[in-house]
């Protein structure tokens, strides 16, 4: 009687000891899925964080057009692309990939883009981004995680272009006159990498373009996305399809890729993210068309909506007369025309429409500073603007403004249209 009483005891010592068991288990289980779910909050956030970084739309840029596509792979990577239209309307085109996944990548890309927006507005040579960009990062992130990225600045008066290579895969150059297709190579470190910052090197290489070369910019996932059988879609491929369909618009062309691409891999999931730009060269004469200048006299160009840029816009104009030697007395004279210009544009021609923009093309030499101003309105007939001088005209609020710049500019000229007038300022009176 005592054994079974001891056999019952211990089968319940052992149906005891296994419920504890089974209740530690399913602690074990609640936890892990906690942890479960906070990695997957993490990951979410670090996907949004990296979406959130990307464009939505591409800027409209000056006389050219553009189009990209990015298909995140399964884990978050470090892809990014940017389109940034600087103040003296030069074109820069950013593409980077950082090392890793997940939060640190994501952070590193968000901490990246800003340094790079802020360094494109300073300064004009993409190495020199490079450089000061580099700085930065390694300053502020002490791990093992660095980028490699490509920036090009293009100017679409000269149509010529200068880019940098940071480590990143060359994008390619389709020239629209022998079709042929070549890498946009230079030397280059990585960016961050801090057991390289005291021997990091960057180059800027300059290339002339023409119209309807188009500029395919991409990053590693296109290259190292792999089909069934472990083969890589690779560098030739893409060559090959690019060059068969690079006569099409941008879109076309990454649409075709894209298609190319998920034929490949044939249903194979992509190991990294799939990001790609595509840049279409214009003609200068369509832009300049209208304009007071030639394509041979590869003015600047600025442009502005609002009555808040008027000094910065003057500011560049300024400092070109000052250098080139015009008294203090002829800029100041040129910084009021200059103002009433683009707010007669704004005011009266753009009708403080913000959708519309005012264009202003200038060529400042050590001889005389032309300035043009064009909006996008319906224009006006300027012979008919009442003289301000005269008794009957002294409380009315119209043509002072063009009275005062036909006073101070040596020359005058306005279009057909009556949307564009132009200015000459001769360094010396003739």
């Amino acid at each position: 009687m005592a054994k079974i009483t001891d056999h019952k005891k211990n089968r319940q010592s052992l149906i005891d000891l296994l419920e504890i068991k089974e209740q530690e288990l399913e602690n074990t289980r609640q936890k892990l899925e906690q942890i479960r779910y906070k990695i997957k909050e993490e990951m979410d956030l670090a996907k949004q964080i990296q979406e959130g970084l990307i464009p939505r739309e591409l800027p409209e840029t000056a006389n050219m057009k553009t189009s990209a596509v990015y298909i995140p792979a399964e884990k978050i990577g470090g892809d990014l692309y940017d389109i940034i239209i600087t103040q003296r309307q030069k074109i820069a085109v950013l593409i980077f990939d950082v090392s890793g996944h997940g939060i640190p990548a994501a952070l590193i890309a968000a901490m990246a883009k800003m340094l790079f927006a802020h360094y494109i507005e300073k300064i004009e040579s993409p190495s020199e981004v490079f450089s000061e960009v580099n700085k930065k990062i390694c300053h502020f992130v002490k791990t093992e995680q660095y980028l490699t990225a490509f920036l090009c600045l293009i100017d679409p008066v000269k149509n010529s272009m200068v880019y940098s290579r940071a480590g990143h895969v060359a994008p390619l150059l389709f020239n629209s006159k022998n079709r042929q297709i070549t890498k946009l190579d230079s030397k280059g470190f990585f960016v961050g990498h801090t057991a390289l910052l005291p021997i990091v090197e960057y180059k800027d290489e300059t290339v002339s373009l023409n119209a309807g070369d188009k500029i395919l910019l991409y990053t590693d996932g296109v290259t190292e996305g792999c089909n069934s059988q472990g083969n890589l879609y690779g560098i030739k491929r893409l060559e090959q399809m690019f060059k068969q369909i690079a006569i099409e618009a941008p879109q076309k062309v990454l649409d075709s890729i894209t298609t190319d691409h998920q034929v490949f891999r044939d249903g194979v999931s992509l190991r990294d993210d799939f990001t790609m730009l595509c840049i279409e060269v214009g003609n200068p004469d369509d832009l300049l068309k209208d304009s007071g200048f030639s394509t041979e006299e590869k003015p600047g160009v600025l442009v502005l909506k609002n009555m808040t840029e008027i000094e910065n816009t003057c500011s560049f104009i300024l400092k070109e007369m000052d250098k080139n030697g015009f008294e203090d007395n002829s800029i100041r004279q040129i910084k009021i025309c200059i103002f009433e210009m683009i707010t007669n544009a704004i005011i009266h021609g753009n009708r403080n429409d913000s959708s519309k923009i005012v264009k202003i093309f200038y060529k400042i030499t050590t001889d005389a500073a032309s300035i043009s101003v064009i909006d996008e309105g319906d224009g006006f007939d300027h012979t008919k603007l009442p003289d301000p001088l005269l008794p009957e005209n002294r409380i009315k609020d119209h043509g002072r403004g063009i009275f005062i710049v036909r006073h101070y500019f040596d020359e005058i000229e306005f279009n057909d249209k009556g949307n564009r007038i132009t200015g000459i300022k001769y360094r010396k009176a003739k």
